[in-house]
């Protein structure tokens, strides 16, 4: 996916670097030129030691980016942009080198104005600034976020041999978008994540790893499965080539791309596939660009689509259908409707959080209602669900982007909190309606609970005696014959009057007296919230840091004698889900 506002702010973060680095075996920078392509070519060779786990590069935001690779008796293994500084460095990236201590690798870089900044390239078991991750003045404490570099879409996701995999689009070479591999992260409980090396990327920057989704294949339709075991599949969008498979024997620590690679090949992107039990067959549904729609003065225009594909063994696919109006990032599940235990539907959703409700026989979606929205803030994009939850759970849960961007840091982007997402039947359709998965209870360091609290003219609010910028809470609120009452979070003020004028989102047919919900989690730079169990979502950027500490139910422009109430405010400050000490070195 990928079309954005590329942000160009500075980032001016400055890093000391260790003052006993072992250099190993290294060569002085070289600038040797290629005629033919008028390209000027530096290189620096570096000996990998033991023990030494990352080679570190000196960033510069505002440096122009340069194509650089990394390689090992002559074979590229990662190739990209950078800007590389030749002063102090805004922060510094890396590459994992676990795997070639031993070894001398050579860094190329093109037309450098200065090849002696290849001189500042170090190997070492440490990164510049390891010591402050997940402790910086913005670092969401309760949502997903990479120690370093760009991260926007989830990808991959699914629950794998006792692990929740997160997979993500990962700019590991600067703050900006570009340079897209797959990062990957694993968790016990989609809360504490274990950030691991990049599992996806391609030797030429021109053929980026996008977005995809990641399967198993239990009855080895496809034929990988080797030494008994059935491999972690990812099926991802090559940019060079079209839809292609990797595979991972070893609980998705590497993988190794399908030698029949592309398995489709069209004008899209963003692959999700999954089983169709009834057909016995695999599902592919995929953004698609490939057709055309005759429009007028007999001419023809682009469709924006998702079509349909399926295959018998993952590596034979037939076209089936299209259905027109989604972009980007398609998702596609089955949900019972809550209230009707013998009633499901299919819900189709695209990366702006656009759904639609209706049936799937497994080649043709058909909508039984016009597009909703479950997101209202702008931040949030680009979700996926978890593929493979056990049984036993039953869960569809969600992950998301949250587009917001954290200036001054050396990392930027990070995931919204994980969901559980189920389908009501309001008084105007379907609604897809996510909830923060039940596992934050395990973050709480207190629980703090005020009930029945009457919001008058004497009285017009109640300001519980907390103050952090980690929170989660709910409260609930009788209206009476109150019009406008809410919360100021920390100096974001939500209140029901707004909801009802500005969003006109919520079931408001309901009696005076119904309870009316507001959730919401708290975090250093991003507020989310959560309305009557989800019937409204949405994520906003909001710097919790700096905001005065509040967490204060309110009524407005109460008359003598009206009045509403506060039926129960839960406020509870969340622990951190990152490690107190940073952990040095790389999962394996």
């Amino acid at each position: 996916m990928k079309s954005y506002k590329i942000f160009t702010l500075s980032i001016c973060l400055l890093y000391s670097v260790f003052s006993n680095i072992s250099y190993g075996q290294t060569s002085k920078a070289k600038k040797q030129t290629t005629p033919d392509l008028g390209i000027q070519l530096s290189k620096r060779q570096i000996k990998i030691q033991k023990n030494q786990l990352y080679l570190n590069f000196p960033v510069s935001e505002a440096s122009a980016l340069k194509k650089t690779r990394i390689l090992a008796n002559g074979k590229v293994l990662d190739e990209f942009t950078l800007g590389l500084s030749a002063g102090e460095p805004d922060h510094w990236v890396f590459f994992d080198v676990k795997n070639y201590q031993g070894k001398t690798l050579s860094i190329e870089a093109e037309n450098v104005e200065q090849p002696q900044v290849l001189e500042k390239i170090f190997a070492d078991k440490q990164f510049p600034g390891q010591e402050e991750v997940y402790k910086e003045k913005l670092r969401p404490q309760v949502h997903f976020s990479a120690r370093r570099g760009w991260l926007n879409d989830p990808n991959g996701l699914i629950h794998y041999n006792g692990e929740y995999h997160l997979f993500f689009q990962h700019n590991p070479y600067g703050w900006q978008w570009g340079n897209m591999h797959w990062g990957h992260a694993v968790s016990k409980d989609l809360l504490h994540w274990q950030e691991l090396s990049d599992a996806l990327y391609t030797p030429k920057h021109e053929d980026m790893a996008f977005s995809g989704s990641a399967i198993t294949d239990p009855t080895n339709t496809s034929g990988f499965r080797k030494n008994g075991i059935d491999p972690l599949i990812a099926v991802y969008t090559s940019t060079g080539r079209g839809e292609c498979l990797a595979l991972s024997y070893d609980n998705g620590r590497t993988f190794k791309d399908y030698e029949g690679n592309p398995v489709v090949k069209h004008k899209g992107r963003d692959p999700k596939v999954f089983w169709y039990q009834p057909g016995n067959h695999w599902v592919m549904v995929v953004y698609d660009e490939s057709h055309s729609k005759n429009i007028s003065a007999g001419l023809k225009s682009m469709n924006r689509e998702f079509s349909f594909y399926n295959s018998p063994d993952l590596k034979n696919w037939t076209y089936q259908s299209s259905i027109p109006g989604f972009f980007e990032c398609p998702e596609l599940f089955q949900l019972e409707v809550q209230g009707a235990p013998n009633q499901k539907k299919w819900v189709m959703y695209a990366a702006d959080g656009k759904y639609k409700v209706g049936d799937f026989d497994g080649k043709k979606f058909t909508p039984e209602q016009d597009f909703r929205t479950y997101d209202h803030g702008g931040a949030f994009y680009a979700s996926q669900t978890y593929n493979n939850i056990p049984e036993k759970d039953g869960r569809r849960i969600q992950i998301g982007w949250s587009r917001i961007p954290l200036e001054n840091m050396a990392f930027n982007q990070f995931m919204a909190f994980p969901t559980e997402l189920k389908l009501s039947k309001s008084f105007d359709g379907y609604r897809l309606c996510p909830q923060p998965v039940q596992e934050i209870k395990s973050l709480y360091k207190s629980n703090n609970v005020y009930q029945n609290m009457v919001l008058n003219k004497e009285n017009p609010d109640f300001t519980a005696p907390i103050k952090a910028d980690v929170v989660h809470l709910v409260a609930e609120f009788e209206r009476g014959d109150c019009n406008d009452f809410g919360l100021n979070i920390n100096g974001y003020e939500l209140n029901y009057s707004n909801l009802f004028t500005d969003l006109n989102k919520i079931n408001y047919s309901v009696t005076e007296e119904s309870i009316f919900k507001i959730e919401a989690i708290v975090d250093k730079a991003v507020i989310e919230i959560y309305v009557n169990d989800g019937e409204m979502y949405f994520v906003k950027p909001w710097n919790s840091v700096t905001a005065e500490k509040q967490i204060k139910a309110f009524a407005k422009g109460l008359e003598e004698g009206h009045k509403a109430v506060l039926k129960k405010l839960e406020v509870h400050e969340l622990h951190s889900v990152w490690p107190e000490k940073t952990v040095t070195t790389v999962l394996k």
